[in-house]
Parts: structure tokens; sequence; C-alpha cells
């Protein structure tokens, strides 16, 4: 495999149960572009539990994935996955963010960290033929760390949904169901903790682009996104220098789209076809009372994205 000149990443940073995943695979609809879901999910535990991929197969009977990884790992020992993984750990996590705003210097752990990353990327790259990915992990720990990797071309796409839609979805829990795309159980989380980490998960990507720069990060509302996806497939195409307005079309038909080889992120990922849905139920089915909830410890944020 010969390594590409400039890696370049798609990155959906921002809060859960915002869209990541059908956003990521809209845009891998492009044949330039593969939507490769939550890729910092892949080394940490979705090939060790053989979780399921977006085709339908198990990770290892993943004709896409089992090569990426095959070919990943050629010339490594065995122990290569769990030492990654433990490096994704140290750096893709909000301690990242941490040290990097107390001018704290990221150590020798870096660069092999930086070197099986792009390795990875483009294994990825390779396998598919594409010029691009879309890795829709959200951490922007990891944005964060991808940004600090020498030859990687990212643009981040952060990713914003009404917070009060978000802690409504939060407050349902499911019972695990692997092949269905629930890998594990999901407890119900209440929405004074989910207005919390919304709030600080967010500012940390607002920051993160002050960091990378407005050029490189492009901030998309959820429910304009669902509302207008002519308009902001065009946007999010000139962002990226691709042209998405095929993509937008097909949305705003109702056509529904394909996944590919998404890895972790929504369980709608399984479905054979998905249609884009704006889904505001919380607005009739949330009591009142935890929606005002939400907004006394996130309002301001609420206004700051136009909710308000």
């Amino acid at each position: 495999m010969m390594p590409s000149q400039s890696t370049r990443i798609v990155y959906i940073a921002g809060y859960g149960r915002s869209g990541s995943t059908i956003l990521d695979i809209a845009l891998g609809q492009h044949p330039a572009v593969i939507g490769a879901g939550e890729v910092t999910s892949l080394t940490r535990h979705v090939w060790r539990n053989n979780e399921y991929c977006a085709c339908g197969h198990p990770i290892r009977d993943c004709s896409f994935w089992s090569t990426v990884l095959q070919e990943w790992s050629k010339g490594w020992d065995s122990t290569l996955m769990s030492e990654y993984g433990a490096l994704q750990r140290k750096f893709e996590g909000l301690p990242m963010f941490i040290k990097i705003l107390c001018g704290v210097g990221l150590g020798k752990q870096l660069a092999p960290y930086a070197l099986h990353t792009k390795r990875l990327f483009d294994t990825m790259l390779f396998a598919s033929d594409a010029q691009m990915i879309v890795d829709s992990s959200k951490l922007p720990g990891r944005a964060m760390a991808l940004a600090q990797i020498p030859g990687i071309d990212m643009r981040v796409i952060h990713l914003v949904r009404d917070g009060r839609g978000v802690a409504w979805s939060l407050l349902k829990g499911y019972e695990r169901d692997a092949k269905s795309g629930l890998q594990k159980e999901i407890k119900p989380r209440s929405v004074f903790r989910t207005a919390l980490r919304w709030s600080i998960v967010n500012l940390a990507v607002e920051y993160l682009s002050r960091k990378l720069g407005r050029q490189k990060v492009m901030r998309v509302r959820y429910e304009d996104f669902a509302s207008h996806p002519v308009a902001l497939m065009q946007q999010i195409g000139a962002f990226l220098e691709l042209d998405l307005s095929h993509i937008g079309s097909s949305l705003q038909d109702g056509h529904p789209i394909a996944p590919g080889h998404q890895v972790a992120g929504n369980r709608l990922r399984m479905d054979a076809s998905i249609a884009l849905n704006k889904d505001e139920s919380w607005r009739t089915r949330m009591p009142a009372e935890q929606q005002v909830s939400f907004e006394r410890l996130g309002g301001w944020m609420l206004k700051r994205y136009g909710y308000l």
C-alpha cells in the first residue's frame, strides 16, 4: 500500500444523538467518500467484540474491514490493537484539551499514535478506492489529536442538535440487541446530566474551531440539514470541495439512502434504507418540566445556537 501524501478526513464533532450517523451515511453516498462511522470505536471495542458493521456482517466477516485490519496490522505483533487502544485513551479524551490549554507537551507517545492512526486511514482509503474518509467519532479530543498528525488534512463539521431533543432521546433506555446495532444495554440519562455534558462538549468543539481556524470548521444544525437538505449539502459540498447537490436533492425528494461500512453509532445504520427525518417529537412528548430543567442549565447554549 502506498501512503497518500495528504490524507483527507471529514470529522463530525459534537454530542451524541445529534444526527451524526445519518450525516455520515449521506456524505458516504458520494463515490469519492467512504462513510466509516465512529472510527475511534473500531480498535477500542468493535473488532475485539466482533460487533456488526452497517453492511450487516460481524466486523470480522466484513470484506472491507477484515481487509483493512489485516493490512494495517501486517508487520506488527499481536499486541498492536491493545497498545493502540491505550494510545487512543491517552490522546482522544478531554485530558487532551486540558494539556493543550495548559501548554503541556504531549510526550513521546504521540509519535506512535500519529503513525498508526495515519496508517489506518491510509489503509482505509486504499481498500475503498476513495479520496476522503468521514469519521463521525464526535469526540472533540480525538479531533484535536488528529489535528496534531502531520499529513492529515482534516475538515471538521460541528454538528449541533437542539439539546432538549437530545435529552428526550437519552431519557429512553434500550436492551442490548447486537444484530440491530445495540452492542450494549443503553440506560436512561437524566436531563441534568445531558444538559451539562451537551454544553461542555459543544464548548469544547468551539474551542477546537478557534484552534484550527474557521476555514477548517463548519457548524451545521441537524434541524436545518433535515429541513433543507439541498441547501445544506450544497454548503457542505463547498466546504469540502465536493459536488453533493445530487445527494441533497435525493434527500429532499424523500428517497432513502443505503449505509455502507459504518461502525458503531446509531442503530439506524443497520437499516437497509434510511430516510432523513427531522424528528421533533420531543416538542409535544417531552414533559414541560423536563424541558424547563434543561433550559435552566443549558438555555444560554440553546440561545447561542438559535434554539431559543
